[in-house]
């Protein structure tokens, strides 16, 4: 499944997208969706970024009435409020709902680019939202906001251009990846490309790695979410208890099969690998000799907020980024939130999410 079209306004980059890794897109189009309308001073914009396996679609619009990924985030009792804020989400380069990627048609070949399709880095994502600021008349400082990879990138775009960012709200996001986040997204990575459906990238006509990019899905849920969740969810529970390993099958396990199946339904595999990928790669000191002085760089309001139970982005890696943004800009705020649902509880955690947003921009 290359991904889809979503009911969105699209916009495309005038001319060639020059890559921060090297080389150029010979064309970019990005579709984002937006809520609310810019205020006369075009002081009040809003950037939402999504996480790896999601859309310009955070909330519903009139031409897509549906629930978006973070629907409950947003409203008159939210301080995300579309009659008080401009609201901006795009869909990531390399993204597969209607921004260029790697199921888009390379102009070059006439072919889908599959794994052709360039390794996009987290800088350029920033910049493509950028461009698309500047091309919507967006030329103050803005609020950023996004959650793990959507974090990472509000938080780079602060360092990259102080001026243009005058509040990060980064959720589970640390200041680069480590070692075993690392490691976990490599396997996700190898399951897919193990898969002989996965065919090298070329997987839109006639193949498609079903199992791979399900399995990868299946390993991503048991690192978003705790050891304690899925013991509350499901413990011992048996859906099939016959014991040949061929045959049973515990209730977690169906879980598991169940997202799997569902994610492989919808998603892109080479932009997984794309987007799993540029998260490696990141790491704010990249360029500086420490994180220290990159984030002294900063000039934005910064509220960082870390999960208890998060094993994909432990509360130490984000007590470290506080650490390093106190000692040196000094204006970083952090919340911890207690839930069961690890990685995910930013997107599950509305009111907690929502308690920590309303104390910030409060103060």
């Amino acid at each position: 499944m290359p991904g889809r079209d979503v009911p969105a306004y699209y916009w495309s980059h005038p001319g060639p997208f020059t890559l921060e890794g090297g080389g150029a897109l010979p064309s970019l189009r990005i579709a984002y969706e937006t809520w609310g309308e810019p205020a006369p001073d075009r002081g009040n914009a809003v950037v939402v970024f999504h996480a790896l396996s999601g859309s310009s679609h955070a909330f519903g619009t009139e031409a897509d009435p549906s629930p978006g990924w973070w629907q409950d985030l947003i409203g008159p009792s939210s301080p995300l409020d579309p009659s008080k804020h401009f609201l901006v989400c795009s869909n990531l380069i390399g993204g597969c709902y209607g921004t260029t990627g790697p199921g888009s048609i390379d102009p070059s070949t006439s072919k889908r680019y599959g794994a052709r399709f360039p390794q996009v880095l987290t800088g350029d994502m920033v910049e493509g939202q950028r461009a698309l600021l500047r091309s919507l008349g967006i030329d103050r400082p803005v609020t950023v906001i996004g959650g793990s990879l959507g974090g990472m990138l509000g938080l780079l775009w602060a360092i990259r251009y102080p001026e243009e960012v005058n509040r990060v709200i980064a959720l589970v996001s640390a200041g680069r990846s480590y070692a075993q986040t690392i490691a976990l997204r490599a396997v996700q990575r190898e399951a897919i490309m193990l898969d002989p459906g996965w065919n090298g990238g070329d997987c839109y006509e006639g193949s498609f790695p079903e199992k791979g990019i399900g399995l990868a899905r299946k390993i991503g849920m048991i690192t978003y979410r705790s050891a304690e969740e899925f013991e509350m969810r499901y413990g011992r529970q048996m859906r099939d208890p016959r014991p040949h390993f061929l045959e049973g099958k515990f209730e977690v396990q169906s879980y598991l099969d169940h997202q799997g199946n569902k994610f492989a339904g919808r998603f892109d595999p080479n932009t997984y690998l794309l987007f799993s990928r540029a998260m490696d790669l990141y790491d704010l000191s990249q360029g500086y000799s420490s994180l220290e002085e990159a984030v002294g760089r900063m000039r934005a309001r910064t509220l960082l907020l870390a999960v208890d139970s998060d094993i994909l982005c432990p509360l130490y890696q984000v007590e470290e980024l506080h650490g390093a943004i106190s000692r040196t800009s000094g204006v970083s705020e952090l919340s911890v939130i207690h839930s069961v649902h690890g990685h995910d509880s930013f997107l599950k955690e509305t009111r907690k999410v929502l308690e920590a947003l309303s104390r910030f921009f409060a103060a």
